[in-house]
């Protein structure tokens, strides 16, 4: 019983409830980094991963199987021009998160078309569009919420195919399409600025620009010397300055989706039902921007201080 009474025993145990508490210390704090990774980087990146994975003519069932099942689903409009039966496209709505939407435009047998649009600064997927991987034809990144407009083609000779633009009272939309034929896989890519995507700015600003005037959308690119000067600039300006924030794939044969109203991305009146309430911070900014709009100023993301030198 000596040994019970004696202190000799108590250092290598307190060594041992040192080594417990500092395993337990770590797996704690690589419990919460691993939750801020999932719920941050890496959730947006694994939705990146899987529009990639996506293609032409899938199967609606395959897309759900990647992302869940939609929150919205409504039937959809398209460009009769070259079909002798009417018919409509199923389309479905998946809120990624607050960062952004995926939409798909289908048949009872495959996906149609199918887009990615980012709401937030810090879901910025990068997006290969044109030709196949291995070819020699034209083909460049496409990264939502960075690249601007003019800068898709800089550098080559791709050039949009057709562009769709439009404003009304409340919503606006435009997207410019681009086809790289066989080494394409014959599909088409519609880069836009959606209304229900980060800073859409001046997003359809350059209203309709198409041949029928104000009954028309859609402006085919190499019809563009039958625009106004004004209506050239208007355009020139716009594709300088406005930022990429949804992106379409088409697949070959799909008629125009939504021909009077065309976006790339889902109905902001149909997304914005969803959208969470801000932070303490967000409902604050959202309030001065408020306050700058109705004395007639912009909003700013910082307000700078006049500080008195005394000059």
């Amino acid at each position: 019983m000596n040994w019970l009474l004696g202190n000799d025993w108590l250092g290598p145990l307190g060594d041992i409830g040192k080594i417990i508490s500092g395993v337990v210390g770590a797996m704690a704090i690589l419990k919460g980094v691993s939750e801020w990774w999932t719920n941050g980087p890496g959730r947006r990146r694994t939705w990146t991963k899987n529009f990639r994975l996506l293609g032409p003519s899938v199967r609606p069932a395959y897309v759900e199987s990647l992302f869940g099942e939609p929150a919205f689903e409504s039937k959809a409009q398209v460009d009769l021009r070259d079909y002798e039966e009417e018919f409509l496209l199923t389309e479905r709505v998946w809120k990624l998160g607050e960062d952004g939407y995926l939409v798909t435009w289908s048949n009872d047998l495959k996906v149609c078309a199918y887009s990615i649009t980012t709401r937030t600064k810090g879901f910025k997927p990068k997006i290969r569009i044109g030709a196949e991987w291995g070819s020699n034809g034209t083909a460049v990144h496409v990264t939502l919420g960075r690249t601007r407009l003019r800068d898709i083609g800089a550098g080559t000779d791709w050039t949009p195919e057709e562009i769709a633009s439009w404003a009304g009272a409340r919503r606006m939309e435009y997207y410019e399409t681009y086809y790289a034929g066989n080494l394409g896989h014959y599909s088409s890519w519609a880069c836009g600025v959606s209304q229900a995507g980060h800073n859409p700015g001046g997003a359809g600003a350059v209203g309709r620009l198409g041949p029928e005037g104000d009954f028309d959308a859609f402006l085919p690119w190499g019809e563009r010397d039958s625009l106004t000067a004004e209506q050239k600039d208007s355009l020139d300006r716009f594709r300088a300055t406005a930022t990429v924030n949804s992106l379409m794939v088409i697949a070959p044969g799909t008629p125009r989706i939504h021909p009077t109203l065309p976006r790339s991305g889902p109905d902001s009146d149909v997304v914005r039902t969803l959208i969470k309430a801000p932070a303490l911070f967000g409902k604050w900014k959202l309030r001065r921007n408020l306050k700058n709009l109705e004395r007639g100023d912009q909003p700013r993301r910082f307000t700078r201080l006049r500080l008195n030198r005394g000059d």
